[in-house]
């Protein structure tokens, strides 16, 4: 693979870590102590989600999508990609470790649906929505009225949610304010324009944006403190979606499309890693309770940033275990194509 293309894997690499890393850091969390150095904590890794829709739209084929086969063959080949695999591990949990279900089909429609089957499925649904509207946003980016109307959705969604959260008092429920397209798609089209080379960064302001950035992080510690303190917005000052977490996540973007034409060499576990991101996101939740059974056994409940790191690193060393595996027992295009690994 050339440089450029290991850059973005490292990337994938880094956010699936920061995913393990965000479901990890919710466990054992009761105590304050331990609760507000997960909130801190958080702040470092909530670049994730916007990270990963990035990449996606970076990635988007080029068509011309002139007539109907075109739109067809994009969403077959996007969609198929991502829907197969989420539909099989759909019914690998439903069947082997969620046992809640009882056969209730109309319950297990609805999770499907809405991506509720695990914690971070939703994140499926988001990609699924904007993978539908990729061919008009794709006929946009010649125009700066649209590119500013696109870019815009994300903040004008996140002020809405401020709204409701701070102004109605209504706390909007998990998933439903990550699930719609509109809170995600700036990023999204950030990729696009980035791979269109509409988004360009100079080597020289590599240290402004750092700086940007490492601002940006401790903004996000002191608004989730605010959030969790003042305003008694737990969930709220956890979440990826607030105004600081996307400014430090747009920042990270930044700081990587520099860096890529900086760096020659990514280290090679960070590559790896990226390669299996995709699996490794399908079924490491239920590899994380088996690490946190093991990890309580052994006591590690009562050190909360030891368990932290030994869980997070357990998950991934073994979902890349058991991803090597089943590609060599099977095929690495069969394992892809069914299992996202």
């Amino acid at each position: 693979m050339k440089n450029k293309d290991l850059s973005f894997q490292a990337l994938r690499g880094i956010a699936i870590i920061a995913v393990v890393a965000i479901h990890a850091s919710g466990i054992n969390n009761e105590t304050e102590q331990n609760y507000g150095l997960s909130m801190i904590f958080r702040q470092l890794v909530n670049f994730a989600v916007p990270v990963f829709i990035f990449i996606s739209g970076y990635f988007t084929p080029s068509y011309e999508f002139t007539k109907l086969s075109d739109y067809l063959d994009f969403y077959q080949k996007r969609l198929s990609r991502i829907l197969i695999p989420y539909f099989s591990w759909c019914i690998l949990i439903i069947l082997f470790y969620k046992h809640n279900y009882q056969w209730n089909w109309s319950k297990i429609i609805i999770d499907v649906i809405t991506g509720q089957i695990l914690v971070p499925y939703y994140f499926i649904i988001v990609i699924v929505q904007l993978i539908l509207l990729t061919p008009l946003m794709v006929t946009s980016t010649k125009s700066l009225v649209k590119n500013f109307l696109w870019l815009s959705l994300s903040p004008l969604s996140l002020l809405g949610l401020y709204f409701f959260r701070l102004y109605l008092h209504y706390d909007v429920r998990f998933p439903w304010y990550a699930l719609p397209f509109t809170i995600w798609i700036s990023f999204y089209y950030l990729g696009i324009l980035a791979t269109q080379s509409k988004l360009t960064i100079k080597n020289k302001n590599f240290r402004k944006i750092l700086l940007i950035y490492i601002g940006s992080i401790l903004l996000a510690i002191l608004e989730a403190f605010y959030l969790w303190r003042v305003c008694s917005l737990t969930t709220f000052a956890d979440s990826q979606i607030k105004a600081s977490s996307f400014f430090s996540s747009f920042s990270l973007i930044l700081l990587f499309l520099v860096m890529r034409k900086k760096t020659d060499n990514w280290p090679r576990f960070l590559v790896i890693i990226g390669e299996f991101s995709f699996g490794i996101y399908l079924f490491h939740i239920p590899v994380l309770d088996l690490m946190n059974r093991i990890t309580n056994k052994f006591g590690f409940q009562n050190f909360w940033i030891a368990q932290l790191l030994i869980n997070s690193c357990g998950v991934i060393a073994l979902c890349c275990l058991v991803i090597a595996a089943v590609r060599k027992v099977t095929s690495v295009q069969f394992s892809q194509k069914y299992l996202g690994m």
